[in-house]
């Protein structure tokens, strides 16, 4: 396979995984392990100094279609959420449902025990916490960050917290900026506004602490995440799939209804009047489904293909 070909293919993927940035609930190191680059990238960031030339190869592209896609994307699918966040979390459920199978696979490949029992409670419980948390705040999110050292450190120290959740599968980064309350700050208003030259400077001065605490954060996580694969790996499966399966119905938490008001995060989450909703939107409700399994069929065949790509390297 020629390196051009592999360049282009890990800009694509980097470019899916970009999209966990942008969409609350849905984990890059999911989509990562769907990809079949999970692995590749925990070995390549832990080993960066060691496999410099090799690491880099594999990284820059994945990276530069990571970067890509935010900038892109985040726009784009801020004003979709906006449109209808039941038809797009429907897309994406299906997405991390179909590739369940796939995980289960790895963590039934021993024999189960209780320290994989624990292992999926564990990480299965961490994001209901998180969730339970995330509500306890609702209502209390930061629209603009003021140029101080001390909010400089916070949008490093938050960077580096995002960034750990693109390696730790289950876990979404924008889900967590949410949770604590600087989604709209950093990602709506900041991301979402690169391509404002008015307001380069003041972005630049966002989003440049925010990358570099990304960059620690990934660096910092990966290498664990490495070896705990390496040494505990049916355990740290079920801990992916315990926190696959949480995140799932962290999406549905984030599910909103668009009538209450314009922007994402103010809308009221359609769970606080489940069966209103649905009775009253039943058009939306079957596109919802629609997606939902045009998701769960695309996940299928990309297990598929990465698969059959594996088994002919």
């Amino acid at each position: 396979m020629s390196l051009f070909y592999e360049t282009v293919t890990l800009i694509i993927k980097g470019f899916i995984i970009g999209i966990a940035f942008v969409i609350p609930g849905v984990s890059g190191g999911t989509l990562a392990i769907y990809l079949g680059v999970y692995k590749k990238l925990l070995h390549s960031i832990g080993n960066i100094f060691q496999e410099f030339k090799e690491s880099l190869q594999f990284l820059i592209p994945l990276f530069l279609g990571i970067g890509i896609s935010i900038v892109l994307l985040a726009k784009i699918f801020g004003l979709l959420l906006e449109w209808n966040s039941f038809i797009v979390f429907g897309f994406f459920i299906g997405l991390i449902l179909g590739g369940v199978k796939q995980i289960y696979q790895e963590a039934s490949k021993s024999k189960l025990n209780i320290s994989s029992v624990l292992s999926f409670l564990f990480s299965f419980t961490i994001i209901i916490l998180l969730i339970i948390f995330g509500k306890i705040r609702s209502g209390s999110g930061v629209e603009h960050i003021d140029i101080t050292l001390g909010n400089l450190l916070l949008v490093f120290i938050l960077g580096a917290l995002a960034s750990m959740t693109m390696i730790v599968p289950g876990i979404s980064g924008s889900a967590l900026l949410i949770v604590l309350g600087f989604y709209t700050a950093i990602v709506s208003n900041v991301v979402g506004n690169i391509f404002d030259f008015t307001n380069i400077a003041y972005n630049l001065e966002i989003i440049v602490p925010f990358a570099l605490g990304a960059v620690f954060g990934v660096i910092l996580v990966s290498r664990l995440i490495e070896y705990v694969l390496k040494h505990y790996n049916s355990q740290t499966y079920y801990a992916i799939l315990g926190f696959i399966l949480a995140s799932v119905i962290a999406m549905f938490f984030e599910i909103r209804d668009p009538s209450t008001a314009l922007e994402f995060t103010k809308q009221t989450p359609i769970y606080q009047n489940l069966f209103q909703y649905l009775s009253d939107n039943l058009l939306v409700v079957i596109i919802g489904i629609i997606t939902f399994i045009i998701g769960f069929i695309s996940s299928k065949q990309l297990s598929k293909i990465e698969l059959k790509r594996s088994n002919n390297k």
